[in-house]
Protein backbone atom coordinates (compact mmCIF):
# COMPACT_ATOMS: atom_id res chain seq x y z
CA UNK A 1 0.00 0.00 0.00
CA UNK A 2 2.92 2.26 0.89
CA UNK A 3 4.47 1.82 -2.48
CA UNK A 4 1.20 2.41 -4.55
CA UNK A 5 0.58 5.73 -2.09
CA UNK A 6 4.44 6.80 -3.00
CA UNK A 7 3.92 6.28 -6.78
CA UNK A 8 1.07 7.95 -7.16
CA UNK A 9 2.28 10.56 -4.99
CA UNK A 10 5.27 10.99 -7.62
CA UNK A 11 2.86 11.12 -10.55
CA UNK A 12 0.60 14.07 -9.02
CA UNK A 13 4.14 16.05 -8.48
CA UNK A 14 5.25 15.67 -11.79
CA UNK A 15 1.24 16.28 -13.10
CA UNK A 16 1.45 19.60 -11.35
CA UNK A 17 5.00 20.71 -12.16
CA UNK A 18 3.69 20.02 -15.30
CA UNK A 19 0.86 21.75 -15.41
CA UNK A 20 2.81 25.11 -14.00
CA UNK A 21 5.39 24.80 -16.22
CA UNK A 22 2.77 24.99 -19.47
CA UNK A 23 0.88 27.71 -17.50
CA UNK A 24 4.51 29.68 -17.34
CA UNK A 25 4.95 29.15 -21.34
CA UNK A 26 1.71 29.97 -22.01
CA UNK A 27 2.39 33.62 -20.24
CA UNK A 28 5.85 33.83 -22.08
CA UNK A 29 3.65 33.07 -25.21
CA UNK A 30 1.28 35.62 -24.35
CA UNK A 31 4.07 38.76 -23.12
CA UNK A 32 5.77 37.66 -26.66
CA UNK A 33 3.09 38.15 -28.76
CA UNK A 34 1.98 41.78 -26.66
CA UNK A 35 5.73 42.77 -27.19
CA UNK A 36 5.52 41.79 -30.88
CA UNK A 37 2.39 44.10 -31.25
CA UNK A 38 3.86 47.03 -29.52
CA UNK A 39 2.57 49.20 -32.48
CA UNK A 40 -0.19 48.33 -35.41
CA UNK A 41 1.13 46.54 -38.18
CA UNK A 42 -1.35 48.22 -40.56
CA UNK A 43 -2.53 48.12 -43.69
CA UNK A 44 -1.22 46.18 -46.90
CA UNK A 45 0.60 49.30 -48.87
CA UNK A 46 0.27 49.72 -52.68
CA UNK A 47 3.13 47.97 -54.84
CA UNK A 48 3.70 51.63 -56.67
CA UNK A 49 6.07 52.41 -54.58
CA UNK A 50 7.13 49.40 -52.93
CA UNK A 51 7.97 45.74 -53.91
CA UNK A 52 6.62 42.66 -52.10
CA UNK A 53 4.27 42.96 -49.13
CA UNK A 54 4.64 45.48 -47.20
CA UNK A 55 2.30 47.19 -44.34
CA UNK A 56 2.13 50.56 -42.36
CA UNK A 57 0.68 51.98 -40.19
CA UNK A 58 0.66 56.05 -39.70
CA UNK A 59 0.93 56.73 -35.97
CA UNK A 60 1.53 60.82 -36.54
CA UNK A 61 1.07 62.67 -39.29
CA UNK A 62 1.11 66.32 -37.99
CA UNK A 63 4.29 67.94 -39.43
CA UNK A 64 6.48 65.14 -38.84
CA UNK A 65 5.08 61.99 -39.94
CA UNK A 66 6.06 58.65 -37.88
CA UNK A 67 4.98 55.50 -39.21
CA UNK A 68 5.39 51.37 -38.03
CA UNK A 69 6.72 49.93 -40.90
CA UNK A 70 6.80 45.76 -41.60
CA UNK A 71 8.27 44.31 -44.78
CA UNK A 72 7.79 41.28 -45.40
CA UNK A 73 11.04 38.91 -46.74
CA UNK A 74 11.82 40.44 -50.21
CA UNK A 75 10.06 43.38 -49.44
CA UNK A 76 11.45 46.97 -49.94
CA UNK A 77 10.65 50.57 -50.48
CA UNK A 78 11.44 51.87 -54.37
CA UNK A 79 14.70 54.47 -54.41
CA UNK A 80 13.00 57.67 -52.50
CA UNK A 81 14.25 60.44 -50.42
CA UNK A 82 13.08 62.83 -48.24
CA UNK A 83 13.53 66.35 -48.10
CA UNK A 84 13.56 66.99 -44.54
CA UNK A 85 15.22 63.74 -43.86
CA UNK A 86 14.41 60.39 -41.82
CA UNK A 87 15.55 58.50 -39.09
CA UNK A 88 14.83 54.40 -39.08
CA UNK A 89 14.36 52.65 -35.63
CA UNK A 90 14.58 48.78 -35.99
CA UNK A 91 12.04 47.60 -33.93
CA UNK A 92 12.57 43.98 -35.26
CA UNK A 93 13.98 41.21 -37.50
CA UNK A 94 16.84 41.81 -39.61
CA UNK A 95 16.91 44.07 -43.28
CA UNK A 96 19.08 46.20 -45.23
CA UNK A 97 19.13 49.92 -46.36
CA UNK A 98 21.16 51.67 -49.14
CA UNK A 99 22.16 55.43 -49.89
CA UNK A 100 22.88 56.28 -53.50
CA UNK A 101 26.26 55.41 -54.54
CA UNK A 102 26.99 53.39 -51.43
CA UNK A 103 27.03 49.61 -50.37
CA UNK A 104 24.19 48.07 -48.89
CA UNK A 105 23.93 47.92 -44.87
CA UNK A 106 22.50 45.16 -43.00
CA UNK A 107 20.33 46.52 -40.52
CA UNK A 108 18.30 44.52 -37.08
CA UNK A 109 16.31 45.23 -34.11
CA UNK A 110 17.81 47.85 -32.38
CA UNK A 111 19.57 49.81 -35.13
CA UNK A 112 18.76 53.41 -35.22
CA UNK A 113 19.37 54.80 -39.24
CA UNK A 114 19.90 58.61 -39.49
CA UNK A 115 19.00 59.83 -43.40
CA UNK A 116 20.22 63.07 -44.53
CA UNK A 117 18.03 65.46 -46.41
CA UNK A 118 17.56 64.82 -50.11
CA UNK A 119 19.90 61.35 -50.09
CA UNK A 120 18.10 59.01 -52.52
CA UNK A 121 18.23 55.54 -50.57
CA UNK A 122 15.67 52.08 -50.31
CA UNK A 123 15.22 50.00 -46.88
CA UNK A 124 13.40 46.66 -46.28
CA UNK A 125 13.47 43.11 -45.70
CA UNK A 126 15.85 40.48 -46.19
CA UNK A 127 15.65 37.76 -48.82
CA UNK A 128 14.23 35.50 -46.01
CA UNK A 129 13.63 37.32 -42.88
CA UNK A 130 11.13 40.21 -41.99
CA UNK A 131 11.89 43.51 -40.59
CA UNK A 132 10.08 46.46 -38.71
CA UNK A 133 10.88 49.92 -38.30
CA UNK A 134 9.49 53.29 -37.21
CA UNK A 135 10.40 55.77 -39.88
CA UNK A 136 10.16 59.52 -38.95
CA UNK A 137 10.08 61.69 -41.74
CA UNK A 138 11.01 65.22 -40.64
CA UNK A 139 8.74 67.90 -42.31
CA UNK A 140 6.94 65.26 -44.08
CA UNK A 141 3.42 67.56 -44.46
CA UNK A 142 5.71 70.58 -46.19
CA UNK A 143 8.06 68.34 -48.08
CA UNK A 144 6.73 64.56 -48.61
CA UNK A 145 8.77 61.98 -50.12
CA UNK A 146 9.82 62.19 -53.48
CA UNK A 147 9.97 58.77 -55.33
CA UNK A 148 12.00 56.81 -57.85
CA UNK A 149 12.45 53.66 -59.68
CA UNK A 150 12.01 50.40 -57.96
CA UNK A 151 15.31 48.49 -57.01
CA UNK A 152 14.74 45.53 -59.04
CA UNK A 153 15.14 41.49 -58.12
CA UNK A 154 18.44 41.72 -59.87
CA UNK A 155 19.81 44.73 -58.24
CA UNK A 156 18.34 43.33 -54.79
CA UNK A 157 19.58 40.09 -55.38
CA UNK A 158 23.40 41.75 -56.63
CA UNK A 159 23.29 44.18 -53.39
CA UNK A 160 22.62 41.53 -50.47
CA UNK A 161 25.18 39.01 -52.10
CA UNK A 162 27.75 41.14 -51.11
CA UNK A 163 26.83 40.74 -47.63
Amino acid sequence: MKKTSAITLGILTLLIFSCQEKSFQNKENQLAEKQEMLFPKGEKVPNDKFTGTVYQSILSDEGTRVSNVTFEPNGRTNWHNHPGGQTLLVTDGVGYHQEEGKPVQKIKKGDIIKIGKNVKHWHGGTDVESMTHIAVSIDHEKNPSQWFEAVSDEEFKNEISKK
